[in-house]
């Protein structure tokens, strides 16, 4: 039904290591690896933005390929500017008059929500090609005292061109998870972002992890939202070993909604092989969204 033809990655042009927080925050060496797993991130300078990673990484493909372009999907929670959104500045970067834009407020389940409404769009009109993309810097809205969140997210884009295709991958199963008043555990307010670690984690390991082990049963990879070394350890211990279950968390931190299609592009060999392929995102909301495709 749907194919990923091809996609490119923008991430922020500074690479913070952990040895940088650890000093400014009087932290022993290798805590914040302990914790987290994370080795590194890659921060947006102030120069970069939401749009404009975002533009950086259309411009990465061949401009012969987006000439069909009908369908603009954006994910972001970050946009520079409140309105209009990413999609609106693309087409404009672009030149593509007559694209349909569309921009999703989504955070770590964005590019599953959108992934999700480009498999409608393509089912009902075959002849659709389009553009999702994923673009967010949350660094630039963390408290410079806040150690913690600091110590997690990473800012980058990621734009995936989607087409029709008879023998790609079949939409079989969606789950869809909401928990009510959980708004403020994860939420941008005043321009700064504040999370309730636990609750966030809790959330993962209680309402999404079953639904994964659920949906994991005879598949071959799952492609997950990389939320850190806690809530991937637990997934991984769950899960059958046979199954393909890629991590990248330690190079890349949190990149929100392009976490996922930069795990799918760095494996994408056995993506493209994968007949039963689960992909899932969850955070903010507190919801997750899970898609489980065949070919």
């Amino acid at each position: 039904m749907i194919e990923i033809i091809e996609i490119n990655i923008a991430l922020g042009s500074i690479i913070e290591t952990n040895s940088e927080i650890e000093k400014k925050f009087n932290l022993t060496k290798g805590a914040i690896y302990n914790l987290t797993g994370i080795k590194k991130r890659t921060i947006a300078n102030k120069r970069e933005t939401a749009e404009s990673l975002a533009i950086k990484a259309c411009n990465l493909f061949k401009k012969s390929k987006l000439g069909g372009i009908t369908h603009l999907i954006s994910v972001t929670n970050t946009s520079s500017v409140r309105f209009p959104g990413v999609s609106n500045f693309l087409a404009s970067n672009l030149n593509l008059t007559n694209a349909h834009c569309i921009n999703l407020n989504h955070g770590c389940t964005g590019f599953v929500d959108a992934l999700e409404i480009s498999h409608e769009i393509i089912k009902n009109d075959n002849k659709a090609q389009i553009l999702l993309i994923t673009s967010d810097t949350y660094t630039k809205f963390i408290n410079k005292k806040n150690k913690a969140l600091k110590c997690l997210f990473s800012d980058g884009a990621s734009a995936t061109l989607i087409k029709f295709n008879k023998n790609g991958l079949k939409l079989k199963k969606k789950v869809f998870k909401n928990t009510v008043n959980t708004e403020a555990d994860l939420s941008l307010v005043k321009n700064e972002i504040s999370m309730n670690g636990p609750a966030v984690v809790s959330f993962a390991i209680k309402d999404v992890l079953p639904e994964i082990i659920n949906l994991s049963k005879d598949i071959n990879c799952i492609f997950s939202h990389q939320a850190g070394k806690i809530v991937m350890s637990q997934i991984k211990k769950k899960i059958d070993k046979k199954v393909f279950f890629p991590l990248n968390f330690e190079n890349h931190g949190n990149l929100v909604s392009t976490s996922i299609p930069l795990l799918i592009k760095q494996n994408m060999k056995r993506f493209k092989k994968g007949k039963k392929i689960l992909i899932c995102g969850f955070g903010v909301g507190l919801s997750a969204s899970i898609i489980l495709f065949y070919r």
